[in-house]
């Protein structure tokens, strides 16, 4: 019988501040900003890694995954020390890919420089419409004027591999609007699109009180043909179900997860799963940030 194998193993970490939650997500946040025990919270992430660490028994780390909440409210040099921390703990491979998911707008404008600095290498951008009442309505805090502006401050940064969000099955969408969103975001010529349904999830705003003129499902059906069409020509191709990538800009990190990959957590709320030769194990931090703190 061969030897046991293990699959590739990733990291995820989750900073679980935003400066305001946002009426449809069921992510594990809380509004934060400044207030956020930022300091305290990175001693926890440090000490949570040495526990993964001994999990990880040596593997290597292939991709790194900054969610939240928001990070982009940590500046880059706390990024830099969490990064540094990661890497005093694991070994990494030479090309290993950081993601982090960054916001559009002020909160953290002139930061981006500072993430590149700290070994980020791939930006996720919040975008979710280039509809201004759209924003609004999706309680977003950035303008459309601040997407763009974003990306280019990424690219100047030495950004090469950015990957922009975007929702479709807004209220009062159609498909004219839908394309616009997706024919914005490919302008700025992003390596990889998120194009995914807004859903009203459990425990959110959105679902206690929906709002009006949600498309139907004859009107979703055909945003999703018109979408997924405009996606395939302008270069994007589909590798999951809401992931598009051109030049073979797939990300590492989403792969791992649909592959059935392992990974590492650290951070309040966050899932990790390992395999070892006798089954696979899967486990959650305590999603309270002050729980987590303790």
């Amino acid at each position: 019988m061969p030897d046991w194998a293990a699959p590739p193993l990733s990291l995820y970490v989750h900073l679980p501040w935003c400066v305001r939650k946002c009426p449809y997500c069921d992510f594990n946040s809380y509004s934060g900003g400044d207030d956020a025990s930022r300091h305290r919270y990175l001693e926890a992430l440090d000490r949570d890694l040495a526990s993964e660490a001994s999990r990880a028994g040596g593997r290597p780390l292939i991709s790194i995954f900054l969610g939240g909440g928001t990070p982009s409210l940590f500046r880059g040099d706390e990024i830099g020390r969490l990064l540094e921390a990661v890497r005093s703990r694991f070994p990494v491979q030479d090309d290993i890919e950081i993601t982090m998911e960054v916001n559009p707008g002020t909160v953290e404008r002139g930061n981006l420089h500072g993430y590149r600095d700290a070994g980020v290498n791939r930006l996720s951008i919040g975008a979710q419409s280039f509809d201004p009442a759209k924003l609004t309505l999706l309680g977003r805090i950035h303008g459309v004027e601040d997407i763009g502006t974003t990306a280019d401050e990424a690219a100047a940064a030495g950004f090469d591999d950015i990957n922009i969000d975007i929702m479709y099955a807004l209220p009062g969408q159609d498909v004219a609007d839908a394309l616009s969103d997706i024919e914005a975001a490919a302008a700025l010529r992003p390596t990889h699109l998120s194009w995914y349904q807004l859903t009203l999830e459990p425990n959110t705003v959105f679902h206690a009180r929906p709002p009006q003129g949600l498309p139907d499902e004859d009107r979703l059906f055909e945003i999703q043909q018109a979408g997924e069409a405009r996606l395939a020509g302008l270069g994007y191709e589909r590798y999951e179900v809401s992931a598009w990538a051109r030049n073979g800009r797939r990300c590492r990190h989403n792969l791992n997860y649909w592959s059935f990959g392992d990974y590492l957590a650290v951070g309040a709320g966050a899932h990790g799963k390992l395999s070892t030769p006798s089954g696979i194990a899967r486990y959650r931090k305590p999603a309270n940030p002050l729980q987590y703190l303790q």
